[in-house]
C-alpha cells in the first residue's frame, strides 16, 4: 500500500458488499464508502485543493468524517483534525499554525466555524443541514466524479496528517505523520491486537480527532472489519452495553475511568457480551483492583497500549495473554497489572539516563523509541523536533523502569517529577497508592513550593459518591506503602479534576496558582 486511501480502495475491490460503516440509520458497504470518498476527493481538487494543502475537520465521529479522511488521503491532502472540545481560541491557534485551505465542519459547529470566516478565507463545507454561507457536503458529493483520483498524486513518504498534541504542558504542537508511518502504525495494531476480517469495532470515543483512536480505527479498516459509530456524546453504560449486544461488537476502546464506571453498573450481567474479544484501554493508568474486577466480569480480553501522538502512537502494550494472572501470587499479579507491557511489534524501546546511556533493570530512565511509526517532526517547529528526535530515537519525556523479563513500568512524566529536599518523587507512584484507598474515585499529585524542601507533595482527591475521608487518613494510608518523604504533605478534596479533551488530567492547571511568578526547576 502507498497511501491511507489504498485501504478503502482495496477493501472496495475485494469486499465490495461487506458492511464497512454503521452510522445509524445509515450503513455503507466498502464499495459505497470508497465511492463517496472518491467523490469528495475529486470535489476538493475541483475547489482548488492541491497536493500538500491542509484540510481541517471539525465534527463529531461520523461516516462523513471517515469519508473526509480517506478523501484527503486520495488527493494527497493533509488532514488536520480539530478536537471539538477545544475552545474557539484554541482552534484558531491550530488554524493559524497549520494554515488549511479548507474547513469541513459538522452543522453542530456552524456557529464556531462562522466565527472564523472573517479571519480565515477558506473553503467552508458543512456536513448535515446546509448553512447559507458554506457549501453543502452532500450536494458537493452528488455532483462530483466517483472515479479514483490519479494514484501519482500520493507517495508513501508524503505527509498524511497533522495531529496536535493535547497541550498538557503548554501550547499544542502539530505532529506530522507520513502515509507510510501511519500505515505501519496500523499494521502494528493489527498484529498486537490480533484483529481480523470478522471483527466489529465500536467507535465510542472521540477517536477520529485523537491520534491513538484514529490508528485503531484504521487498523480495523486495514483488515476489512466493520466499524460501528456510537452517537453518544458522553458515557452511558446502558447504551454501550446494549450496542455491544445488538451489533455483536468484538472490540472497542475505553479510558480507565469509563471501565471503572461500567463494572459498577448494577445490570451489567443482563446483557449478552459474548461477542467481545478485546477491550483496549489507554490514556491513563488503570488501578489494579478495578482491573481485577473487570477481568472477573469480562474475562481475559483486555489490552493496554501505551504511546504518544509523536510515536504513532505505538510504544508498548500489555497484551491479552499478559493480563492473565492465574498462577501468579497476589504480589506478582499486582505487579504485572501495573505494567504497560513490552515493546510493540516492530518497535524498539530503550530506557536511558541523562547521558543517553541505557539503564539496568529496576532503574528509572527515560523511554526512547525507534520505529517506522514515529513522526516526521513538528509542523513548522524544527527546534522542538531536534529536541525530541536524536540519532533516529524519539525521546518521550516519560520515565519508567523495567524488570528482567522486560516488562516496562511507567513512573511518570519527566516534567511532573517532584524534587523535595534533593530527592526525586514521581507523582504516579503516589497516585497508585492513593487509588488503592476504597473511598477514592480519582486523584492527582503535584509538587508545590516549600520554603524548606523546595517542593512538597500535594494530592488532589475526588472521593466516591457519598463517601468522606479526612486529610489525615489519606496521608496515613500513604505512609503504610511509601517512604515518608513521598507521602503527601497536604490533601485537597475536589469535586472534579481538570482534564484535556482526551481525558488526561491537566496538572499544569493544578500547579498554576501555586507556581505563579515562581520557576520550577524541571
Amino acid at each position: 500500500m502507498t497511501s491511507i486511501g489504498d485501504i478503502v480502495r482495496i477493501n472496495a475491490k475485494y469486499y465490495p458488499n461487506k458492511r464497512a460503516v454503521v452510522d445509524s440509520p445509515k450503513e455503507l458497504t466498502w464499495r459505497e464508502l470508497n465511492e463517496r470518498a472518491n467523490r469528495l476527493s475529486n470535489a476538493l481538487i475541483g475547489l482548488g485543493c492541491r497536493k500538500g494543502d491542509r484540510v481541517a475537520i471539525l465534527a463529531y465521529n461520523s461516516s462523513a468524517y471517515l469519508e473526509s479522511i480517506f478523501a484527503c488521503a486520495k488527493a494527497g491532502l493533509i488532514f488536520v483534525p480539530l478536537n471539538f472540545r477545544l475552545s474557539p481560541q484554541e482552534i484558531a491557534y491550530i488554524l493559524n499554525d497549520s494554515t488549511p485551505i479548507t474547513l469541513i465542519f459538522g452543522n453542530d459547529f456552524s456557529d464556531i466555524a462562522s466565527c472564523f470566516r472573517s479571519k480565515f478565507p477558506l473553503n467552508y463545507i458543512c456536513i448535515g443541514d446546509d448553512v447559507k454561507w458554506a457549501q453543502g457536503y452532500e450536494p458537493l458529493i452528488e455532483c462530483s466524479s466517483s472515479a479514483e483520483p490519479p494514484e501519482q498524486l500520493v507517495s508513501e513518504v508524503d505527509p498524511a496528517e497533522i495531529f496536535y498534541t493535547s497541550g498538557t504542558t503548554g501550547l499544542a504542537k502539530g505532529v506530522v505523520h507520513t502515509h507510510r508511518a501511519r500505515l505501519m502504525g496500523a499494521l502494528t495494531c493489527v498484529i498486537d491486537g490480533e484483529l481480523n476480517h470478522d471483527d466489529v469495532y465500536l467507535l465510542n470515543v472521540p477517536a477520529l480527532c485523537h491520534a491513538a483512536g484514529w490508528v485503531w480505527v484504521l487498523a480495523n479498516a486495514y483488515v476489512g472489519a466493520s466499524i460501528v459509530i456510537s452517537k453518544l456524546r458522553g458515557f452511558d453504560p446502558e447504551i454501550i452495553l446494549k450496542t455491544i449486544q445488538d451489533y455483536s461488537i468484538t472490540n472497542l476502546q475505553m479510558v480507565p475511568i469509563t471501565i471503572m464506571e461500567l463494572i459498577e453498573f448494577p445490570e451489567i450481567r443482563k446483557y449478552d457480551l459474548s461477542s467481545l474479544r478485546m477491550i483496549f484501554y489507554a490514556t491513563a493508568p488503570m488501578p489494579p483492583n478495578p482491573l481485577r474486577k473487570a477481568l472477573s466480569i469480562f474475562g481475559n480480553i483486555f489490552m493496554q497500549p501505551y504511546g504518544l501522538t509523536e510515536t504513532g502512537p505505538n510504544v508498548t502494550c500489555l497484551r491479552k495473554k499478559q493480563h492473565s494472572i492465574s498462577g501468579l501470587s497476589d504480589e506478582e499479579a499486582s505487579k504485572r497489572l501495573k505494567s504497560c507491557g513490552r515493546p510493540c511489534y516492530m518497535v524498539s524501546v530503550k530506557l536511558v539516563d541523562e547521558k543517553g546511556q541505557e539503564v539496568p533493570p529496576h532503574t528509572v530512565g527515560e523511554i526512547i523509541v525507534k520505529s517506522t511509526d514515529i513522526m516526521e517532526g513538528y509542523w513548522n517547529n524544527e527546534e522542538e523536533t531536534r529536541k525530541v528526535i536524536r540519532d533516529g530515537w524519539l525521546y518521550t519525556g516519560d520515565m519508567a523502569t523495567y524488570d528482567e523479563d522486560y516488562y516496562i513500568y511507567l513512573v511518570d512524566r519527566k516534567k511532573d517529577m517532584i524534587i523535595s529536599g534533593g530527592l526525586n518523587i514521581y507523582p504516579a507512584e503516589v497516585e497508585r497508592v492513593i487509588y488503592e484507598h476504597p473511598m477514592v474515585s480519582q486523584c492527582a499529585v503535584i509538587g508545590v513550593p516549600d520554603d524548606r524542601w523546595g517542593e512538597a507533595v500535594k494530592a488532589f482527591v475526588v472521593l466516591r459518591t457519598g463517601q468522606e475521608a479526612p486529610e489525615k487518613e489519606i496521608i496515613e494510608f500513604c505512609r503504610k506503602s511509601l517512604a515518608s518523604y513521598k507521602k503527601p504533605k497536604s490533601v485537597e478534596f475536589v469535586n472534579e479534576l481538570p482534564r484535556n479533551p482526551q481525558g488526561k488530567i491537566l496538572k499544569r492547571v493544578l500547579r498554576e496558582k501555586y507556581w505563579a511568578n515562581r520557576e520550577r526547576r524541571i
